[in-house]
């Protein structure tokens, strides 16, 4: 259950609860599973940042962001509408100082969370960006990122790291077949993406593993340097992030990104060879 001293309701199942915030986002803050120890996500109510626009506040757990990042279009979240009808919710902001209103509805279904989301651009000049999907989980995780595995002569995989990324930080694990992050806290952050094949990117907790499941664009076009997938770790979170392709919006346009997160109980160790029984599983079952 989600801790927010901010105001917030919950949808919940017999395998799963969600917590999201009812007066600011759109923000999801709690994912609570039957057979884990406790809130999945994690909550950051002490970070906070100046922006163009005013001051950022953080909160943590799932957002709604856009590519390629740029601090003109990071604004306070100073509201939300909320509709709910049974085990779905639709959380919905204006239209924020940069011009972009953000939308993600929520469908509670067995072990899984499908979600959908949405950014309508109100700006008067075009503007190309693409959907981006935000995920800090507790740390203690292990991210996977699988890698392809298709033969041939042509290059398969990109591997892509961000300027504060150190090749040879500990927490970075690179593998022929899958790349991991752990999620250990450190003063300096690592960041990996990458072009993902497979449609699954994972967090093995132990006890618990996390899954985002979401469609591969193959001949679409992707921000930094064509990644679908984004794995990030500092000193206060995990996150697992999804990209949707690039689009070009006029006045009015909206572009969209789904997801399916699906969350596992029993025996999932953060190791090398954990990981790659979870593949394995994954592959067999999609």
């Amino acid at each position: 259950m989600a801790e927010s001293a901010l105001p917030f309701a919950s949808i919940e199942n017999d395998f799963l609860r969600l917590d999201y915030l009812t007066t600011t986002g759109p923000r999801i803050i709690g994912l609570v599973a039957k057979g884990a120890s406790g809130n999945l996500l994690v909550e950051t109510p002490e970070v906070h940042w100046p922006t163009p626009h005013g001051e950022f506040y953080l909160r943590g757990g799932h957002r709604l962001w856009v590519a390629p990042e740029n601090p003109f279009y990071v604004c306070p979240e100073d509201g939300v509408q909320v509709e709910q009808n049974g085990s779905k919710v639709i959380l919905r902001s204006a239209a924020d100082a940069s011009g972009i209103e953000k939308e993600i509805s929520i469908q509670l279904d067995d072990n899984r969370v499908h979600l959908f989301h949405r950014v309508t651009w109100h700006g008067e000049n075009e503007i190309r960006l693409a959907p981006w999907a935000i995920t800090q989980l507790r740390l203690g995780g292990m991210a996977i990122l699988p890698q392809s595995n298709v033969d041939g002569l042509l290059p398969n995989r990109n591997i892509v790291l961000w300027p504060y990324t150190r090749i040879d930080d500990e927490r970075l694990e690179l593998n022929d077949e899958l790349i991991l992050l752990h999620g250990k806290a450190s003063a300096e952050a690592c960041k990996v993406g990458g072009n993902n094949s497979h449609g699954w990117i994972a967090c093995a907790f132990g006890n618990a593993l996390f899954i985002k499941h979401f469609e591969v664009n193959a001949d679409e076009v992707h921000p930094d340097l064509g990644c679908n997938v984004e794995a990030y770790v500092k000193d206060v979170c995990i996150e697992l992030e999804t990209l949707g392709p690039l689009r070009t919006l006029k006045q009015g346009d909206s572009v969209t990104h789904a997801e399916t997160w699906q969350v596992l109980t029993g025996d999932y160790p953060a190791t090398l060879e954990g990981a790659r029984t979870i593949s394995a599983q994954l592959s067999s079952t999609k």
